[in-house]
């Protein structure tokens, strides 16, 4: 595009040049009030977070103690040392699922046990402690107890289990608004744990230990008789082993102690969060303002009505290209088309 040919003209009459320097300004302008904002705004967090109780997060560690082969498939790991047969093989060998890991961590947090841990502790009222009337013991005349949700909120909010891969150890983590209280409970939902899974364990014993004394009595043959002896003697084995083991499945390695510490709010980080937050606010309301300066100010040159005395801009744009048509035939008679004529 020749020089002398008319340059655009930018929309609304806004520049479309990014001055930096001009937004730099705005900046330095504000800074004094940004900086006071900002110290407001992050004291009125810090004391808005002093309206959050205080949570202390305990834990305990545990080692599964897992029965990899109970009972095995060797005749040196019979439960029995004398010789069974194909009837007995099923039942007196119990080999251990492949996923038994994770059938007892499946069974730690389901929400049966859950809900055997909370009636028994009573940490319902605990968990719905505003709707919980300490003097009167009772529940408020406006809120209906739903253990469904008390479940949830225990499984989500106050106790968490957390499986180390590398070294095979399990942490039971209890958050509440006690330091003591939350180390008590992560020390009970162990002890506990183990004592649930012994009573399943002890119940499918004594099923099949009611059941081979039903068909003792109603069978006659000799054989049988000492086949069915041999498998309660098993039975009578494992519930002897099952009682015995006071750390199974779990094995108490660290028990939990009352944290120092609380664990929530992080006050400190909030507040600094806010301060660097209200800085940018800051900054960004001061880019914002040279922005809508500008707009502003092409808007009202675009509502401005064009001026009826002089030359029109399109009298001036008609000027300026019969000045260049000019131009370009002065040019023309300088180097005419015949070329350069020798003297």
């Amino acid at each position: 595009m020749s020089e002398l040919e008319p340059q655009p003209e930018q929309p609304f009459g806004i520049s479309q040049e990014v001055d930096l320097l001009e937004y730099v300004n705005a900046v330095l302008s504000h800074k004094y009030r940004i900086v006071v904002i900002a110290m407001l705004g992050s004291m009125l967090v810090l004391g808005a977070s002093f309206l959050v109780k205080n949570i202390y997060l305990a834990s305990a560690v545990v080692a599964i103690n897992s029965n990899e082969k109970p009972g095995g498939v060797a005749p040196k790991e019979y439960r029995s040392g004398d010789a069974i047969g194909l009837l007995e093989h099923d039942l007196v060998i119990t080999s251990a699922p492949i996923n038994e890991r994770d059938r007892m961590m499946a069974r730690m947090n389901s929400a049966r046990f859950s809900e055997i841990f909370v009636n028994e502790n009573n940490l319902a009222p605990y968990i719905f402690y505003k709707n919980w009337d300490a003097e009167k013991k009772a529940w408020k005349a406006d809120f209906e107890l739903d253990m469904r949700e008390a479940i949830e909120a225990f499984q989500k909010e106050m106790r968490g289990v957390e499986y180390d891969e590398k070294t095979g150890l399990l942490m039971v983590h209890f958050k509440t608004r006690d330091a003591q209280f939350s180390a008590d409970l992560a020390n009970r939902f162990v002890k506990r744990f183990n004592e649930y899974s012994r009573m399943l364990e002890a119940n499918e014993l004594k099923a099949r230990r009611e059941y081979l004394e039903g068909r003792l009595n109603e069978v006659q043959n000799l054989e049988l008789h000492r086949s069915i002896f041999r498998m309660m003697e098993s039975q009578l084995a494992a519930e002897t082993i099952l009682y015995a083991r006071t750390s199974y499945p779990l094995e108490e390695i660290q028990p939990a102690f009352a944290p120092l510490l609380k664990n929530s709010p992080k006050r400190l980080t909030w507040a600094a969060l806010s301060f660097v937050g209200f800085v940018f606010l800051g900054v960004m309301s001061s880019i914002g303002s040279v922005l809508l300066k500008k707009i502003k100010s092409g808007l009202d040159l675009y509502k401005k009505p064009a001026p009826t005395d002089g030359k029109s801009s399109i009298d001036s744009n008609s000027d300026l290209q019969n000045t260049v048509n000019d131009a370009d035939a002065s040019e023309d008679e300088d180097f005419p088309e015949d070329g350069w004529i020798d003297k």
